[in-house]
Formats: C-alpha cells, sequence, structure tokens
C-alpha cells in the first residue's frame, strides 16, 4: 500500500470540489483526492470503468464524499446503487450537502450513508470537518481492506 488515504469527492459544483479539496490537503493526514461530477460519474469511478478503468491513476477510493443534488444521478441514487452491490459496502460513503433538511437527512441514513454533513459555509469549520472525518476514516478497518491489498487495483478485482 502506498500509506496514502485516497478520497473520492463526488460533487456537481467545481467550488465546492476545489475548498473541499483545499481542505482535505491542509490535513495532516497523507491524503489523495479524486473528483467526479455526478453520480454516474461515481459509479463508474467505483467500478474501474470508461474513463476510470485505469487503477494506477484512479485506485480505488477509500472513502466517499458524496454531495446530495447532483445531475444525471444524485447522492440518494448512488447510495441506493451501492446498497444493491453488498460488494461495495465497506466503501465509507459521506454525505457533504448543502442541505440539512430532516427528510434528506432520514432518506440517506436509510440508504446506507455512514455520516452526513451539512457543508459549513466557513472554510474553517469545513477544514476541522474534513480534518475529523479524514482521520477517522484512515484509522477505521474494514471488511475486504487487508495490509497486502494492492492499490493498483479495487479490492474486489477477480
Amino acid at each position: 500500500m502506498s500509506g496514502r488515504f485516497l478520497v473520492l469527492i463526488a460533487d456537481d459544483d467545481a467550488n465546492d470540489r476545489m475548498l473541499i479539496e483545499m481542505a482535505i490537503k491542509r490535513d495532516k493526514v497523507p491524503t489523495e483526492t479524486r473528483e467526479v461530477h455526478d453520480g454516474e460519474q461515481v459509479i463508474e469511478y467505483l467500478r474501474g470503468e470508461g474513463n476510470y478503468s485505469d487503477r494506477i491513476v484512479y485506485p480505488f477510493p477509500d472513502l466517499l464524499l458524496l454531495d446530495l443534488k447532483m445531475p444525471r444521478m444524485d447522492g440518494l441514487a448512488v447510495l441506493e446503487w451501492v446498497r444493491n452491490h453488498p460488494e461495495y459496502a465497506f466503501l465509507p460513503t459521506i454525505m457533504l450537502s448543502g442541505s440539512g433538511l430532516e427528510i434528506d437527512v432520514q432518506e440517506a441514513h436509510k440508504r446506507g450513508v455512514k455520516a452526513y454533513f451539512t457543508k459549513p459555509a466557513d472554510f474553517r469549520e469545513l477544514e476541522e470537518l474534513v480534518r475529523v472525518v479524514a482521520e477517522h476514516w484512515s484509522k477505521a478497518q474494514r471488511p475486504g481492506m487487508s495490509e497486502d491489498c494492492s492499490r493498483s487495483q479495487s479490492p474486489l478485482s477477480e
């Protein structure tokens, strides 16, 4: 393993992606990021298909930061897809959304999100939130993720 923690950021807003990536880069956890713009790209990335077929360039993520409202396929639909594909269940998926509506929080949890956070308006708060999330999930052990697991392939490989 490279020793780096890979976060896949799924958000249709370029400014939000940039701020999240800046917050991650400022964290002390050695972290790499990859970005996608909608739910369909999340699924392509996780499956290693299309533009994301090169697992050296696009290694399987250790954490998915998922926006709720995205075009083509929203975050809830991605959660539903993951729930229907149990081979991906070990991937921690964190909802980071502009919506703090109780109905959205409940629906995300019903579909298996590990945690739901409303995007802070203040960069320092975002930085602290990302630090706590990355630190927690970079240390957490999950089924399907062994020390021997090659980062250049999905842990789900043949």
